[in-house]
């Protein structure tokens, strides 16, 4: 996606599904981790991983990381370092086929029925040379702007500006923030996974862990200053949650209608 003549970076991408009734959580946690590890081996106990609250998994392929508990549910994915790529398309397709699959299992073990929010996020990354440039590349979009008699009434000049858009759709709402990031530190999603020692998984865990280690270490600056875009698209009180076609639906309006909502459909 490109805005402003300027190449969208994609940083981060979360689903999330927050619900009721989900108590059999507490007697099923442990059934619902052995399904999904050993259909999937390529998913891993995630640090310490398992309490009452919360129990978490990474997927040492894909990086996606996926936690769930009582209350709610959600995947995300990261920004991956490699000198290479960000997220591609491809990253953001195995991202949604891994949430369809994983989240099955919990809404079949669950019995989920009652849904209180459903959510996908995602952020871009626009980079630009300094804060200066930055701020005339919101300014320049001509979505928002703020009065001079702001900054006048305090004799002073605008250093930095945000902006939060809240849109309700036909059959979704979407936030829409905008603002300047500075020197965003690099994700490694390897860390927590390189505490597992291959030894101690599972056989399938432990060849999908050592494929993941025998791969090309990918390593990317994040810019040094950018434009953050963070695109939120959820739905509350939904009577029936479908996680694959609702990412995929958000995901199409955003990349042919957020380009319009920001330049008027100019570059």
């Amino acid at each position: 996606m490109r805005i402003a003549q300027t190449e969208a970076i994609i940083h981060k991408a979360v689903f999330e599904v927050r619900y009721a009734r989900g108590f059999a959580y507490l007697d099923r946690c442990g059934s619902i981790m052995n399904r999904i590890m050993s259909t999937y081996p390529q998913w891993v106990l995630k640090g310490e991983g398992v309490s009452p609250q919360n129990a978490s998994l990474v997927n040492v392929e894909s990086g996606v990381h996926f936690s769930f508990g009582p209350l709610k549910y959600d995947f995300s994915l990261d920004q991956p370092i490699s000198k290479e790529v960000a997220l591609t398309r491809e990253d953001i397709i195995r991202f949604v086929e891994e949430v369809a699959s994983i989240s099955r299992v919990v809404h079949e073990e669950l019995e989920l029925k009652y849904f209180v929010r459903e959510g996908f996020r995602i952020w871009y990354l626009f980079g630009v040379s300094s804060e200066t440039e930055a701020e005339k590349w919101i300014s320049g979009l001509g979505a928002f702007s703020i009065a001079q008699s702001v900054a006048g009434a305090f004799n002073g000049d605008l250093e930095s500006q945000a902006h939060v858009a809240f849109i309700k759709g036909s059959d979704r709402k979407y936030r829409i923030a905008v603002n300047t990031v500075e020197r965003i530190g690099q994700l490694d999603l390897g860390n927590e996974i390189l505490k597992a020692q291959p030894r101690s998984l599972p056989r399938g865990q432990r060849e999908a862990l050592l494929k993941q280690l025998e791969a090309k270490r990918r390593v990317l600056s994040n810019p040094g200053t950018a434009v953050m875009v963070d695109v939120d698209v959820f739905l509350d009180d939904p009577i029936e949650v479908d996680p694959a076609d609702f990412i995929s639906q958000s995901l199409e309006v955003i990349e042919q209608r957020l380009p319009i909502a920001l330049t008027g459909g100019h570059e």
